[in-house]
């Protein structure tokens, strides 16, 4: 059932991602997975059961691999079409461009296609319809609002101040978690072929006019900027989604593997006899974890070998890395796609290595980079 003929969202899936290298240097942000599905499939799976089946995606970086996956949607049951922003237009440029191209009419929703969040986007739009709303906008608690747009909100939910990443003392701790509705006549106020921020041209006019209605989700919701934040998505997504953890049927655990939940184990993965797993710890599909291997709160995606007695803590692997033997991660350490780290390597705390790299010696120094 449709409410107020709220059928289109737009997501806008187009950033470099820049924060999140290296993990984005071989795909776009919005195809990260969390426990095992990208993040633009946890998305338009909640917005086709709130019944959002016109789907708008806002495409650049790495387009191509976006469109491959999802085409015109029919496998996800939704009704995907494309915008390719031929130069950056921000997270408000593509928005006019979207209502002139599709003709749209009726009020649409708008989310980022880098968050991951349980909110109930049906309670969304009944809130919006229930106000009467020209525009709304979710929000969230967080404990260091500096990082977002910061708003205040009066007792009638309506936003009567907004601040993007206060420098000063913050308003409050309720900040935008990058889900919106807006009504099409309020295009006027987005600057039209140019690229514009929502956060900084758009939304403090909206404010001013009092138009711009609140709604607070305390459920969770997870900003993914950064790769420690990536890691923190999938350990929090793991806790509150699948507290008793879950192992796929195909996944192969050897004798006395001591398995710590919760844990994720995807299909087809093999983790060798005498190894410990866990707690929070994410192992991929197809990956094989050699024998006495130790990992905790971890995140090992596709297809990664492991050789044996190796440690990891609190570290990323790309997909199609090659770890060997007696190899020591410390914490904050992120692997990018197709690295080999040969026998008994150290590596030191946020180290991070970009993809396709080769380490045969320790990497001591702490927070390096290897290009």
């Amino acid at each position: 059932m449709l409410l107020m003929n709220i059928d289109t969202a737009i997501i806008l899936a187009g950033g470099y991602a820049t924060r999140l290298r290296p993990l984005t240097l071989t795909r776009p942000k919005a195809l990260l997975p969390v426990l095992g599905k990208p993040l633009l499939d946890w998305i338009l799976d909640n917005l086709r059961e709130a019944g959002l089946r016109k789907i708008i995606m806002s495409v650049r970086y790495m387009s191509n691999m976006i469109k491959e996956r999802y085409r015109d949607g029919s496998e996800f049951q939704v009704n995907i079409e494309y915008i390719e922003e031929i130069n950056p237009l921000g997270d408000g440029g593509p928005i006019p461009l979207i209502i002139d191209k599709f003709g749209l009419n009726n009020p649409f929703l708008v989310i980022y296609g880098d968050i991951f969040t349980d909110l109930s986007i049906r309670d969304f739009i009944k809130a919006h319809v229930d106000n009467d709303g020209m525009a709304s906008i979710v929000l969230t608690h967080v404990d260091d609002p500096s990082r977002y747009g910061v708003a205040q909100v009066d007792s009638n939910c309506k936003v009567t101040k907004f601040v993007e990443k206060p420098r000063e003392a913050s308003p409050s701790d309720l900040v935008n978690a990058g889900i919106y509705i807006f009504n099409p006549d309020l295009v006027k106020y987005f600057p039209s072929k140019r690229p514009s921020k929502l956060a900084v041209d758009v939304l403090p006019k909206l404010v001013e006019l009092g138009i711009l209605n609140a709604y607070v989700h305390k459920g969770l919701w997870l900003d993914i900027g950064v790769p420690a934040d990536y890691l923190k998505a999938n350990l929090n997504a793991l806790k509150y989604l699948m507290p008793g953890g879950f192992i796929a049927t195909t996944a192969d655990i050897g004798e006395d593997v001591e398995v710590i939940q919760p844990v994720f184990v995807d299909e087809l993965v093999r983790i060798a006899p005498g190894s410990v797993i866990g707690p929070y710890t994410l192992i991929s599909r197809g990956s094989i974890i050699g024998s006495n291997t130790r990992i905790i709160n971890s995140l090992i995606l596709d297809n990664v070998v492991t050789e044996s007695a190796c440690y990891m803590k609190e570290v990323i692997i790309g997909v199609g890395s090659h770890v060997g033997r007696w190899v020591r991660m410390s914490p904050g350490v992120v692997l990018g796609d197709e690295v080999r780290v040969h026998d008994n390597v150290f590596i030191s705390r946020n180290v991070t290595v970009l993809p396709h790299k080769e380490l045969n010696e320790d990497v001591e120094e702490e927070g390096k980079v290897i290009l």
